[in-house]
């Protein structure tokens, strides 16, 4: 090795080793300082990597926590609101039942009523005023709402309160929607509930109707109630009726048979006594009632004759040698009865039409809730004709004429447009309920096989610059869009182009005006529908059920079907309340077991709900250790390990100290050799 001065091997590789103890202690003193392993990203990048995301989560985790906790907290809130309800209810009812007793006299009813009303405000107080942080929960405002319960985007859980208010405690609400009667049997694919098929009606399923027993309504209940527990829909067999028939007097008495569901009945009736002859035909036939599981109601009137009825909705199969007339019967022929349909959950009811008919079923497609009935007009064309005093009966209340001058959109048959029926419908809302409101016009596009060719079209009577078609479908629908809607400000009509060559244009109008189309080219050039007035549609809204009746006029100018549409309400409600009389306190007695009731359902839902987030919380807190330790293992310092590595360092640099003072002192030796 050779002898030098001017570089120091021994002392450079013992300033290194020196520096590196240096160095390992600096970083084990910072790791025991802190009791964090890693203390920047230099010291373990992968480490620190994941460390940061367990941070994330931990501190996510922790949130999370928190979060759950408050909806516990709401949860109870609203909960002891409701116990504080019950509470008075409980009082109430036994005010009610106190009532209905015969001690008392009118004056002590009054008192007990005084009070009732008292405790009945105080739940409308309580409904209204219980909050948490600011946020109303009994009022009917606090609908699915949505607590973030997780670390990450998504992880949530979503639940509402219904409203416990008075005007909607009390009455029985169930969705449902009632079928009509139809002479025709239910078909495999007619009917689809709640996204599940129903399956035909059998005759095997009605043992009670003598004729056509397949298309009872015995029959449809049974095909529709055998997959219930998919669809969660119930249905339940209407009382089945034959309205009479207006009657006249004869100057000679008439004899004859009536024939009810195979069983014939002998009749003699004077003629000249209309009300002793009903009396006569409805004694005849009540006689056999056992038998044939008809029974006769009189009307009271010569107009409305007899009315023919059968409680578990079995067919009427009526025939008679006699004419209606003297009788006050209905037409010789079977009557099919009616259903309704309740949800089991009392969550909407959702009727489409399948792959066969739906008229078979008596029911028309829509989705109807409990406590709001909402049914949809057809559209039309045409054919739409305007509304005439009496064509429609809306919930016994007959609807007025649909007039030009309501509707200030439409360029054609103004008087014929959703917008002129609507008007004409919610004129009598304060005597129906029931609120119209017009829906967007939608005009369907046709198949399109694309040809080149030019022309203009006109919309609302408003005509476009010359569009000229290719053999490009996709240019072609461009053209006619741009076209139309450089005119939309004028029409009120929009062109969407669908994207396709089968449902070609679509033309919309927002706000359900008429649209009326007319074009020199094919539809298959353009992708347009017919040309016609294409009138809009709308939907009728109550907060209770809809009940649809033909007038003395046309009721498919409404362009609406006959039926009974919404969950229907049974008793009353806690505001209508009143034990003044014995009738009225049994009446609050039912509104009062039904609030209870549902407090008590809407308590039960609370009470699992906070359960459910105590298991979140618990769940939460497992995740949030073992996360916190997984962390640990990656960030935090051993100490154990480190300061056996601080006293390793310490000696190391004693030692390199020591080193580099010998090594600074070899060049000396070479001196020697300059003596």
């Amino acid at each position: 090795m050779p002898q030098v001065i001017n570089t120091n091997i021994a002392s450079i590789s013992a300033q290194r080793n020196l520096n590196k103890a240096q160095s390992n202690m600096e970083t084990t003193m910072n790791r025991l300082s802190s009791g964090m392993r890693i203390n920047s990203a230099k010291d373990d990048a992968a480490g620190n990597a994941i460390s940061t995301r367990f941070d994330s989560q931990i501190r996510g985790l922790s949130v999370a926590i928190r979060n759950s906790g408050d909806g516990i907290s709401m949860a109870q809130t609203a909960e002891g609101g409701m116990g504080t309800m019950v509470d008075n209810l409980q009082r109430v009812r036994e005010l009610a039942l106190q009532a209905a007793n015969a001690t008392n006299s009118d004056l002590d009813r009054e008192a007990l009523n005084a009070e009732a009303q008292q405790l009945i405000a105080e739940v409308g107080r309580v409904s209204d005023e219980t909050q948490f942080n600011g946020i109303k929960l009994l009022d009917g405002s606090f609908t699915e709402q949505t607590f973030q319960i997780g670390a990450n985007q998504g992880e949530t859980f979503s639940f509402n309160i219904n409203g416990m208010t008075t005007d909607k405690l009390g009455a029985g609400l169930d969705a449902g929607v009632s079928a009509q009667g139809t002479d025709n049997a239910l078909a495999q694919g007619d009917l689809v509930i709640n996204g599940v098929v129903i399956g035909a009606s059998l005759s095997t399923s009605d043992t009670a109707s003598t004729t056509a027993a397949e298309t009872s309504a015995i029959a449809k209940v049974a095909a529709i109630n055998e997959v219930s527990s998919q669809t969660g829909v119930t249905a339940e067999v209407n009382v089945n009726q034959a309205a009479g028939t207006t009657m006249a007097t004869s100057s000679a008495a008439t004899s004859g048979t009536i024939a009810l569901n195979g069983t014939t009945i002998n009749i003699t009736v004077g003629g000249d006594d209309l009300a002793a002859d009903r009396a006569a035909v409805i004694a005849a036939i009540n006689a056999e009632s056992d038998r044939t599981g008809v029974t006769a109601v009189d009307t009271g009137t010569n107009e409305g004759g007899i009315v023919l009825e059968t409680s578990d909705g079995r067919n009427i199969d009526l025939s008679t040698t006699m004419a209606s007339t003297g009788t006050g019967l209905a037409a010789n022929g079977v009557y099919e009865g009616g259903f309704t349909l309740r949800s089991d959950s009392g969550d909407a009811i959702d009727i489409q039409e399948g792959t066969g008919d739906i008229t078979n079923t008596g029911l028309v497609a829509g989705s109807y809730e409990s406590g709001v009935a909402s049914v949809s007009s057809d559209g039309g064309s045409t054919t739409s004709a305007a509304l005439s005093n009496g064509d429609l009966v809306i919930n016994d209340v007959v609807i007025g004429a649909s007039l030009s001058t309501s509707d200030t959109a439409s360029s054609t048959l103004k008087d014929a447009s959703a917008i002129a029926k609507a008007a004409a419908i919610n004129d009598a809302t304060d005597s129906t309920g029931v609120t119209a409101v017009v829906n967007e016009n939608v005009v369907d596009g046709a198949a399109m096989s694309a040809a080149a060719n030019s022309g203009t079209i006109s919309i609302n009577g408003v005509s476009t610059a010359t569009v000229i078609t290719t053999t490009d479908a996709t240019d072609s629908r461009a053209a006619v869009v741009d076209a139309i809607n450089a005119i939309s400000g004028q029409t009120g009509v929009t062109a969407v182009d669908s994207g396709n060559s089968t449902d070609g244009v679509i033309l919309v109008a927002e706000d359900g005006r008429n649209i009326d189309l007319s074009t020199t080219l094919a539809s298959a050039e353009t992708g347009l529908g017919a040309n016609n007035v294409h009138t809009g549609s709308y939907t009728l809204e109550s907060a209770s059920e809809i009940t649809i009746s033909a007038g003395t006029g046309t009721l498919s100018n409404s362009n609406l079907k006959v039926g009974v549409y919404g969950g229907a309400e049974s008793g009353q409600f806690l505001k209508d309340v009143d034990i003044s009389t014995v009738d009225g306190a049994n009446k609050a007695l039912e509104a009062v077991d039904n609030a209870l009731e549902s407090i008590n359902s809407e308590r039960g839902n609370l009470g699992a709900i906070q359960n459910r987030l105590e298991s979140t919380i618990s769940n939460l807190e497992v995740n949030n250790e073992n996360l916190s330790a997984a962390q640990s293992r990656i960030r935090d310092t051993d100490f154990a390990s480190e300061t056996a590595q601080l006293s390793r360092s310490q000696v190391l640099q004693q030692a390199g100290m020591s080193m580099l003072s010998q090594a600074n002192s070899l060049p000396q030796n070479v001196l020697s050799l300059l003596r």
